[in-house]
């Protein structure tokens, strides 16, 4: 779909309704986008793009923030 025929505000209506792991690899895939390929050694390169293949196959999966937060209180308890 060319830009032009995308309305900002109706793309992040869609997005911001979205359940939150969905949200965050968007997220991630957009920050991403921004990164210079230029500035990333090709050993990182790798690495992300290799996780980022298991993350869309589903061998991976991604953790809420409030999920990590309560592992770590229940590890420092």
């Amino acid at each position: 779909m060319p830009t032009a025929d995308l309305d900002l505000a109706s793309v992040l209506q869609s997005v911001l309704s979205m359940p939150r792991p969905e949200r965050s690899y968007l997220a991630e895939r957009l920050l991403v986008s921004l990164e210079d390929d230029d500035e990333m050694p090709p050993q990182w390169r790798e690495e992300m793009d290799a996780r980022v293949q298991r993350r869309e196959r589903g061998e991976t999966r991604s953790y809420s923030h409030e999920e990590v937060m309560a592992e770590l209180d229940a590890a420092i308890a």
